[in-house]
């Protein structure tokens, strides 16, 4: 039994952007704003300038490698070390079961603002009917995380529609958007670019259904760089539309930036976006599973996980034991911890992968350097296309320059 390609274009489109856009925007917005001032569009530009090179890195190598496991197979590859491979199988799968469990006890705050009801019951729950949802099927996922993707939108295009009218002001400030040589500003916008880093990641998780993809040569080049373009777009612009709305001080204080941006229109505004943000948290829930899922499952194939795991229902194609263990080990750590430091490891450890992987790529290419022409852009024709080396090279040093970024903040601040 095999993995069934039952995703086309349109819906690893929407699971692309789905697992990119998550929560991050609806909650960081306020402080990058805060930290970059009315140059927080800039601070979003260059977040993206630097996502883009290891996204493109993950791009190639899906193309290449179109393996469920993703990350497993490329370190495999390159380095044709299974201990290797599976330390870092093993801590992709760690991090993401524990930053899940960190965002449903988040969820439980959320339904509070609604209902009473005890994490006990909410959080076993949700897990029970999103672990049922992966097993159903891979295009039964990738359905219900494009309604969960074109709601999280419509919000964001919602604040756009509610408070757009404001940018009529943009041309007069204009000039409070663009930096001048004061160095205070460009620590502004690179702190500012260091938190809004984190409303790009997502697109790493795409790769690991590239098995089930149809066409992945083709479509999931295609799917990680739009979702990523087109999300730049509404960042910036929601971050001008922000700027213009509300102080820097007030939004750098708020824990729903969105929602208080509304309010400036109507105080029932705002429980919209707290419905959304309730909706966000599932999607990035399920992914998350299906994450894992995957990855264990793609470890197993290679013998670097329990075989077990390996198992494939035969009528849903989809690895059941493995969403099944996942979704138990998640239920677990969020009934029983508090991890907001463990949480924070997590961001290392997806930061090293990011790094891994363009290396990983830097070195295929370099071995491989005469079997596959240098082409641009795998955004219109089904060939594998590959990229010129200071791709790997530069998404390598960015990733790189963000992790010791991020060191630096944890050990300052």
């Amino acid at each position: 039994i095999n993995l069934k390609r039952q995703l086309n274009f349109p819906l690893l489109l929407f699971y692309s952007t789905g697992t990119i856009l998550g929560l991050g925007i609806y909650v960081i917005l306020g402080k990058v704003i805060g930290a970059a001032g009315t140059l927080a569009p800039f601070a979003f530009i260059i977040a993206a300038i630097i996502t883009i090179f290891s996204a493109l890195s993950y791009s190639e190598l899906s193309a290449r490698i179109p393996k469920s496991g993703g990350v497993v197979n490329y370190v495999e590859k390159a380095f044709h070390k299974k201990i290797l491979s599976q330390i870092i199988g093993y801590l992709l799968v760690i991090s993401a079961i524990i930053s899940t469990a960190t965002v449903l006890n988040g969820y439980v705050g959320y339904v509070h603002t609604f209902v009473d009801i005890p994490a006990f019951v909410v959080i076993p729950l949700l897990i029970i009917i999103l672990s049922g949802v992966a097993i159903w099927g891979i295009s039964k996922s990738a359905a219900l995380i494009t309604i969960i993707c074109l709601i999280e939108l419509i919000g964001i295009f919602l604040v756009i529609f509610l408070t757009g009218d404001i940018l009529v002001e943009f041309p007069s400030r204009i000039s409070e958007f663009i930096p001048s040589w004061n160095p205070n500003q460009f620590k502004g916008i690179l702190t500012g670019s260091f938190l809004a880093f984190f409303t790009f990641i997502g697109f790493e998780d795409v790769v690991n259904v590239a098995e089930e993809a149809k066409n992945p040569e083709k479509n999931m080049p295609r799917a990680i760089i739009i979702s990523l373009i087109v999300l730049t777009v509404l960042y910036i612009l929601i971050s001008i539309i922000g700027v213009l709305s509300l102080s820097t001080t007030t939004l750098k204080e708020s824990s729903a930036p969105l929602a208080d941006i509304l309010a400036q229109k109507d105080s029932r505004y705002p429980l919209i976006i707290s419905l959304i943000g309730l909706v966000a948290i599932i999607n990035g829930v399920l992914v998350q599973i299906v994450m894992i899922a995957r990855v264990l499952f793609g470890m197993a194939r290679e013998k670097l996980a329990p075989v077990i795991f390996s198992r494939l229902n035969p009528k849903t194609h989809t690895p059941v034991w493995a969403t099944v263990f996942s979704g138990i080990i998640i239920l677990f750590l969020a009934l029983t911890f508090k991890m907001k430091s463990l949480a924070m490891a997590t961001n290392y450890i997806l930061l090293l992968v990011f790094a891994m992987v363009n290396l990983s790529l830097l070195i295929i290419k370099k071995r491989e350097k005469n079997k596959l022409k240098i082409k641009k852009f795998p955004l219109f024709k089904s060939e594998i296309k590959t990229y010129p080396l200071f791709v790997p090279i530069l998404g390598l040093i960015l990733t790189l320059m963000i992790l010791l970024v991020q060191i630096y903040f944890n050990i300052n601040y």
